[in-house]
């Protein structure tokens, strides 16, 4: 996948999230926000962010190095998204 913009990776988190939210019962998320915290907030726990991490690697069709992203910024909308977004432009 190439030219994917951070719109994109936010259009894809907002879907899954929203699905998984409602499979526990709670309902779909709300927007989500570029300082949103998706572990602070309570939509992922350490579990859920193992699982998001898979579900975005899947989602571009390629493995991401996550590890060289800020642990802070790896929960956070905003950077996830972009960081998404540069780690597949500089594949593509």
């Amino acid at each position: 996948m190439s030219a994917l913009t951070p719109t994109d990776v936010r259009m894809f988190l907002k879907d899954y999230l929203g699905r998984k939210l409602e499979a526990d019962g709670r309902g779909a998320g709300e927007d989500l926000p570029e300082d949103c915290d998706l572990l602070l907030s309570g939509m992922i726990d350490s579990i859920g962010l193992l699982e998001l991490v898979a579900a975005i690697q899947e989602f571009v069709g390629c493995e991401i190095d996550f590890e060289i992203l800020d642990p802070e910024e790896m929960t956070i909308v905003g950077p996830l998204c972009r960081f998404v977004s540069e780690q597949v432009s500089k594949r593509g």
